[in-house]
């Protein structure tokens, strides 16, 4: 959750196990899906068996998951970050990114304070060597009148998030990747074309891990490295796409899915508290006001499908307010 929640809103799976068998590439590392998750497996066959979906697996052992792969690609224990910048930087330098995806969907044109810097050691400005902490008063956006991120107006601007997260991932090329990882740079390249390939309109792929990454000292920085995979290559919010933690069929998967468990609701949603008495006080609370006014968006869209005003005043009657935490009307009361 700590990876995915950040990115995406929600520390649950982005799609669900149905779903892949709708992917057109399976990249499957941090965990062994076909022998730890069976039963969801049987949707990545059917993938591979209906659509000709590729199965990529990376792990440092050759294992079941790796018998039914179309690539395997070995590499050394505690090096998959390096793996996935390789990835990255594959699709960033021959252009195997979902450009039109990237532009409307992520914050790649958005406009970072004049302050932040990359060292050429790939670590962040800011950073003290005395404390080995980081001054983070300069990783900024910058800001209009508003207090919403500044845009550019191309993917080529120097302070753009893009032309930075470029900069970044520079460094890691298949050479680099093949001396860190302990992969050959030939068995890196071949993954790195199938798991790009997907950064197309007609294209999804998805990302099974499991305990192999989660349980890593370094596992929210992996996860995030994946999102970022996943994003660039418009992989989020389809068909067929995602960033897909397996956690057990029948416990911490289906009881957060079906909103079974006591603490949350369906997705990880935050339970509402007694103070809570309108939608708006809810979303307020646990969504935090993104770069771009995400909370109001959010209020306005939801008044539109809901016939809500974003007070939760009810537009239309009926039983709206008990979704929203209002006690019902007279008239809306049920035996």
């Amino acid at each position: 959750m700590a990876s995915l929640a950040p990115t995406f809103g929600r520390g649950a799976m982005t799609n669900g196990w149905t779903d892949i068998r709708n992917t057109d590439v399976v990249l499957a590392m941090g965990g062994n899906p076909a022998e730890n998750h069976p039963c969801g497996f049987k949707w990545v066959i059917e993938a591979k068996k209906k659509r000709r979906a590729k199965l990529v697996s990376v792990d440092p052992r050759y294992n079941r998951t790796s018998a039914v792969s179309d690539v395997y690609c070995p590499l050394r224990a505690g090096t998959d970050i390096a793996f996935l910048g390789g990835l990255i930087h594959h699709a960033l330098e021959k252009n195997r990114f979902h450009e039109e995806y990237v532009k409307l969907h992520t914050n790649a044109l958005f406009l970072l304070e004049p302050g932040f810097e990359l060292t050429a050691e790939g670590v962040f400005g800011g950073f003290d060597e005395a404390t080995k902490k980081y001054d983070k008063s300069k990783w900024k956006y910058a800001l209009d009148e508003k207090g919403f991120a500044k845009k550019a107006a191309s993917l080529d601007d120097p302070n753009s998030v893009f032309q930075h997260l470029k900069k970044h991932y520079s460094r890691y090329t298949p050479e680099a990747v093949a001396n860190i990882c302990g992969c050959t740079k030939e068995d890196f390249l071949k993954a790195a074309e199938i798991v790009t390939s997907t950064g197309t309109p007609d294209r999804a792929g998805t990302i099974m891990y499991a305990l192999g990454w989660t349980h890593h000292s370094t596992a929210v920085q992996i996860i995030r490295t994946a999102a970022i995979l996943q994003l660039l290559l418009g992989n989020i919010g389809r068909t067929g796409g995602g960033v897909n933690a397996l956690r057990g069929h029948a416990n911490i998967q289906g009881g957060t899915d079906h909103g079974v468990a006591y603490h949350a609701l369906a997705g990880y949603l935050a339970m509402p508290r007694p103070e809570d008495t309108t939608f708006e006080k809810y979303l307020r609370a646990d969504h935090p006001q993104g770069a771009l006014g995400d909370v109001d968006e959010l209020l306005v869209q939801h008044a539109e499908v809901r016939g809500l005003a974003p007070e939760g005043d009810v537009r239309q009657g009926g039983h709206q307010r008990e979704r929203v935490g209002l006690p019902l009307a007279p008239e809306d009361q049920r035996q």
